[in-house]
């Protein structure tokens, strides 16, 4: 196994990236798993300024979705670009610096974090590190552009669309943050706008894009409908900007931004039901019948739809002021994580043997892991779901006998209704752990010791750009 730590092209970057990804996720796993357990056990486990709920729950949220996302999306474009381009990636070393400039700023705000705890931001430990997470992401997708401007066919890959769309609202959330710093104020709307766009959008476009590739070159399958993945494509990308408002529901946000936000998030069944079209046709048509692939992209695909589904159910006007502020947010919110986690994994499997050459074999192991990394995360969501309704339920009926305070005996009421969920949600943390040390250890072994095979070459990695 060799692998350059400066690298001459997308083979080689992606070789390194494809080595340290699985650890990144352990990573994120990791520190998820503190922050459930101190979250439920924080009255017997030692703590400090480090080792608390408060800080744990913040770095997570950093980790996960900022320094785990700018690593898969530079992972992702590393390799589907030069795909759709059908030709080697222009201008390579400043890409490559570009993007490992992004993965580099955003581990730096993990570090500092920790030097600096009390300073910790959900985005950035200071102004500074944010305009140049603004520069390099930026930079990032002037350098696509520039590729795909001179891509000599018209089409693109329906992969890059989702891609490129989100490179460009991961540049938009970190713009809408730095306003915060200059000429906004409420702390609720720009919430709300960085939620929608680099979460729900971000994450589901990442998704997106690794889906429909291993739909179609992972599975062996013929695209149903580009036509479709066109709808699904501009429909997320319309409303799903406006669907972060409803979940702060009778806060100081305008009461028109929370209709259009309600509206909106109902629509969402249109790119839904296209998406739902697409992948049933699609599949019907496979030649790659491995089963344990086929199951990591349906459990996949199931939580980016259940994710969705809850969606449009706290648009119904009689469930969002239930669930607004609620761990039902937290549902939806991870949910789009969880279903990027969950593609990441198969298309780590299929790209190993690619640009390794090494053969990944899927035994009992990788098949125990798809079911128990499945289950796990299907299992979290529900739970929270069920947190979160319960926990609105309580507040409402606080609120309307007149004692709506998050004090006193509603509180306590309420916390004793959610505080075994949350002790069930420890152990599945825990399981979702165990899942991504396995998943670090299959790619691992399979890098390092699996059987020769025949790899990609450059020109291969870079000639395919039919789906």
């Amino acid at each position: 196994m060799k692998i350059k730590l400066i690298p001459n092209n997308e083979q080689d970057l992606s070789k390194v990236f494809i080595f340290l990804l699985p650890l990144v996720v352990l990573l994120s796993a990791s520190i998820n798993f503190l922050k459930d357990a101190f979250r439920s056990f924080s009255n017997v486990l030692p703590g400090n300024q480090v080792l608390n709920y408060g800080f744990l729950d913040k770095l997570s949220n950093q980790i996960s979705f900022n320094f785990l996302f700018s690593f898969i999306l530079v992972v992702t474009v590393v390799y589907l670009l030069s795909k759709s381009l059908g030709r080697s990636i222009i201008i390579f070393p400043l890409f490559f610096l570009t993007g490992l400039g992004l993965i580099g700023i955003e581990f730096i705000d993990v570090v500092l974090a920790f030097i600096s705890p009390e300073q910790l931001l959900d985005l950035g430990n200071t102004s500074v590190l944010l305009l140049i997470k603004i520069l390099l992401v930026g930079a990032f997708l002037g350098l696509i552009l520039l590729n795909f401007l001179a891509k000599k066919e018209p089409s693109i890959f329906l992969s890059s669309q989702f891609l490129l769309g989100a490179v460009v609202f991961y540049l938009i959330s970190l713009l809408i943050y730095r306003s915060e710093y200059t000429v906004m104020s409420d702390n609720f709307f720009i919430n709300s706008m960085y939620l929608s766009t680099h979460i729900y959008v971000g994450c589901s476009f990442v998704f997106l894009s690794i889906f429909y590739f291993l739909i179609t070159k992972g599975m062996q399958a013929t695209l149903f409908s580009k036509t479709l993945g066109t709808i699904s494509f501009w429909g997320y990308l319309f409303l799903l900007p406006w669907c972060g408002f409803k979940y702060f529901y009778g806060t100081t946000l305008p009461d028109w931004i929370e209709n259009v936000s309600i509206y909106l998030s109902l629509s969402l069944i249109i790119p839904l039901l296209a998406l739902i079209v697409n992948y049933s046709k699609t599949i019907a048509t496979k030649e790659n019948k491995e089963p344990v692939f086929s199951v990591l992209i349906s459990f996949a695909f199931v939580v980016f739809g259940l994710t969705n589904v809850l969606q449009i159910i706290s648009s119904i006007s009689n469930v969002t002021p239930i669930v607004s502020l609620t761990n039902f947010e937290y549902s939806v919110r991870y949910g789009y994580m969880y279903s990027l986690i969950l593609i990441l994994i198969p298309f780590v499997y299929h790209l190993v043997p690619k640009i390794y050459g090494r053969e990944f074999i899927y035994g009992r192991l990788e098949t125990f892991n798809a079911y128990l990394l499945g289950t796990s995360v299907v299992a979290t969501l529900s739970l929270n779901t069920l947190i979160g309704i319960n926990s609105g339920f309580s507040w409402n009926a606080g609120a309307n006998a007149g004692n709506p305070t998050i004090y006193g005996e509603g509180f306590l009421i309420t916390w004793s209704l959610i505080s075994t969920p949350y002790t069930f949600i420890l152990f599945l943390s825990l399981l979702f752990l165990l899942s991504t040390f396995l998943f670090t250890l299959s790619t691992l072994k399979a890098i390092i010791g699996g059987s020769v095979t025949e790899s990609e070459t450059v020109s291969e990695i870079s000639g395919d750009n039919d789906e």
